[in-house]
């Protein structure tokens, strides 16, 4: 039989554990509105994640023109998938709009992703959703910069020179 002392320390030890876990959980999410969303900004790096959709977008392009084929394309759209999806795991962000900004943008790079990868070949009428959802896409990641921008005064670096429109009219 267990005595009473160590079920006693076992709780204080689960109860301490628990309030260092809830504190630490807290921690990083002080500060002004503007310091929340450049603090998750960089911690996800943003900008990033929006030039490297960006160029596996170009990078499917690119192949075709190269001429290596359907299979080369499909495999850039595998990983433009997988990117998307594990972009969107850093939602959400500090700041609402942002979050559904970037939510329906992930979205559309993901479909677009998901027909390049089932289309039979260049030229279909997959290939063309795979244009429009990523043009779209790209307005929608062009308000999120804005919109950081905006708010934080500073605009993630995206590494791509591809300059993203804002066309959608949100902001």
């Amino acid at each position: 039989m267990i005595s009473r002392w160590w079920l006693g320390l076992g709780a204080f030890v689960v109860a301490a554990v628990g309030v260092v876990a809830f504190v630490s959980l807290g921690h990083g999410v002080s500060g002004t509105p503007a310091q929340r969303l450049r603090s998750w900004v960089s911690s996800t790096s943003l900008g990033q994640d929006i030039g490297t959709l960006e160029q596996d977008g170009q990078d499917v392009r690119k192949a075709l023109a190269a001429g290596k084929g359907i299979d080369a394309a499909h495999t850039v759209c595998a990983a433009m998938a997988t990117s998307a999806q594990t972009f969107n795991d850093d939602l959400p962000s500090p700041d609402t709009l942002v979050t559904q900004l970037l939510a329906h943008a992930y979205g559309l790079e993901y479909d677009a992703a998901e027909a390049c990868y089932r289309s039979p070949a260049a030229g279909t009428r997959l290939f063309g959703a795979f244009g429009r959802d990523r043009a779209r896409a790209a307005a929608l990641f062009g308000d999120v910069l804005r919109r950081v921008r905006i708010l934080t005064g500073t605009t993630p670096p995206t590494t791509t020179t591809t300059v993203l429109p804002v066309t959608t009219g949100i902001l």
